[in-house]
């Protein structure tokens, strides 16, 4: 990511430059393309004023903190744009409402059986619901699980259009499922 700084009344080292695009990076996985990111570093008196600023294709965040320190500034910048690209991207892979009725989108009816009677050789099914198959990437997948309690997402892959399933698996990673048809 290409990060613009403009600093005024403040000399900032190449060191504390290297932090700021070090921290402001871990942003990039939150969206697909960033346009322009400019960080503005200002000093008044005793408090430094850092405000960030983040614009891509479908979506602009933009944070600002004061502190005594500039690294403390920094990082409370860093945190807001972190919380508001967050919501944000939730935002863009929830489905869209219209009205009062959800915009339909197809589903695919999720069974959970009982382990004894997997054994038993007649499975008895416990829970069932319904999943919905939205289109989005699989980082957009990995953050909606990592979100949710759900031990898998069920999503249709926004470039190939192929169906997939990403589950949590016991060692606290991910796993990747795209069934060939």
């Amino acid at each position: 990511m290409e990060l613009e700084f403009i600093v005024r009344n403040i000399e900032v080292s190449e060191q504390q430059r290297a932090l700021a695009r070090k921290k402001l990076a871990r942003l990039a996985k939150y969206f697909n393309a960033i346009i322009e990111s400019r960080l503005t570093v200002t000093q008044e008196k005793h408090r430094v004023l850092v405000e960030a600023f983040i614009r891509g294709k479908d979506f602009e965040v933009a944070a600002k903190s004061e502190t005594a320190e500039w690294t403390t500034s920094l990082q409370g910048a860093v945190e807001k744009l972190e919380q508001q690209a967050r919501k944000l991207k939730q935002k863009l892979t929830r489905p869209r409402r219209q009205g009062k009725a959800a915009v339909s989108a197809p589903s695919w009816e999720v069974a959970v059986v009982e382990r004894e009677s997997v054994r038993r050789g007649t499975p008895k099914v416990v829970e069932s619901r319904n999943v919905p198959v939205i289109p989005m990437t699989v980082d957009e997948a990995a953050l909606q699980l990592e979100a949710s309690t759900d031990d898998f997402i069920v999503f249709r892959e926004a470039e190939s259009d192929r169906i997939n399933v990403l589950y949590r698996r016991r060692d606290n990673t991910y796993g990747l499922v795209t069934p060939e048809f």
